[in-house]
């Protein structure tokens, strides 16, 4: 019993492989551009420990709570291991809630860099993963909330929209990871940049093409001025690895809606009785998961496919006071509203097809079943018979509250 005593201790006392909490830097964000000394930059966004004398949450006033450094090197762990030459803790990702990487990185493949961070025992396969149209350093640097002490959390917090403005996309590692290897689909990528105090300089004179092109923004075109400078809006297409093009902050509140990761967005619609200078304000929420049909028509090789959308509308603000809500009106609505959102649906569907060329919604995923193998279906090599099919989006909306107008 003295033996079986003396040999638990020993093996349970100690942890050699432990490193102390005030020992260690704190990645918060890290940004990836093709370097000019050595193969890649990599940009490290580092937390500064802050004593709980400075205020609330560990803060210190006005003080930085993070420093940014950069460093040449041949890979990203390359890369971290040469900024210890020069920081004084042990850098670790642990903590680390964002991989920023520039376009130019972006249109060479990015599977070289996805790769090493789904293998890395330190990254979470939920951290973020992001594109900017710029470098990736100028964004890091760039991070400075003003509502949070933490960048990390500032990250989590502007990304977390995506629920409430339909312009954000989910955008992790791990689905990433899985979409550049997928058969049925192509990755996206949330869509990051810097804006430098846009005031939109030049105003658009015809009224529907203001009210459509509201959110049909990129990072750096939002008219603003103040705040975090960085910006999300829109997402990045992909083929295969490599970035072939861009969706618009509206293209992606439609991409949303077919894939069914859609959640909610506000919507400003022409009046169609007061087009000109009259808005129709409507909180539209997803009602219910898409439904799909695949029709294999006899003869085609290429199937021909339907996507139903049901969706959900409260009516915010009705600005010619015309009474919409009332009788055979409110259907009237429905449908007017319906027909607009299929048509901005099946625009991106087009666009995906006959500019991009990729089904960046999984489209091909509902063909699965049509095959007896794996094999089968790999053969088949759907993504390159996309931009062939015949793919429609229908919309069913229903307006559940209408407000008070009295």
């Amino acid at each position: 019993m003295l033996f079986v005593c003396l040999f638990s201790i020993l093996i349970t006392a100690g942890c050699w492989g432990a490193r102390e909490t005030d020992e260690m830097g704190y990645v918060l964000s890290l940004g990836i551009d093709q370097g000019v000394e050595n193969v890649i930059q990599v940009t490290f966004q580092i937390a500064i420990p802050q004593s709980p004398e400075g205020g609330g949450g560990g803060g210190g006033g006005d003080k930085e709570n993070n420093i940014v450094v950069s460093v040449e090197a041949a890979s990203l762990f390359g890369a971290l291991q040469l900024a210890n030459s020069f920081v004084s803790r042990e850098l670790t990702l642990i903590h680390n809630r964002a991989v920023i990487v520039s376009e130019e990185i972006a249109r060479e493949g990015i599977n070289k860099y996805l790769e090493p961070l789904v293998r890395s025992r330190e990254i979470r396969r939920n951290t973020f993963f992001l594109v900017t149209r710029g470098m990736a350093k100028e964004f890091v640097e760039s991070n400075q909330p003003l509502l949070e002490r933490n960048a990390a959390r500032d990250f989590e917090l502007l990304l977390a929209g995506r629920k409430v403005v339909g312009f954000i996309p989910n955008s992790i590692i791990n689905d990433i990871h899985r979409s550049v290897n997928d058969y049925g689909r192509e990755a996206i990528v949330a869509l990051v940049g810097v804006n430098n105090d846009k005031k939109g300089e030049e105003k658009q004179e015809d009224y529907q093409t203001m009210v459509k092109s509201e959110t049909a923004l990129f990072p750096n075109e939002v008219p603003r001025e103040g705040g975090n400078k960085i910006e999300a809006i829109g997402l990045a297409v992909f083929h295969g690895d490599r970035l072939k093009g861009y969706l618009n902050g509206l293209e992606t509140s439609y991409y949303q809606m077919i894939t069914g990761d859609f959640r909610s967005a506000i919507y400003s619609f022409p009046d169609p009785e007061k087009p000109d200078g009259h808005l129709i304000v409507v909180r539209v929420t997803k009602g219910r998961n898409p439904q799909f049909k695949v029709v294999f028509e006899e003869g085609k090789v290429v199937p021909s496919l339907e996507v139903t959308l049901a969706l959900e509308g409260e009516i915010l603000s009705i600005q010619s006071g015309l009474e919409y809500e009332k009788g055979s009106k409110e259907k009237e609505l429905e449908e007017y509203l319906a027909r607009y959102l299929a048509s901005g649906a099946n625009d991106v569907i087009k666009k995906t097809q006959n500019e991009l060329a990729c089904d960046i919604f999984g489209l091909g995923d509902k063909l699965r079943k049509y095959f007896w193998t794996f094999q089968e279906w790999k053969d088949y090599n759907w993504l390159e018979k996309y931009p062939s099919s015949e793919v429609n989006v229908k919309v069913n909306l229903i307006i559940r509250r209408t407000g008070l107008s009295s």
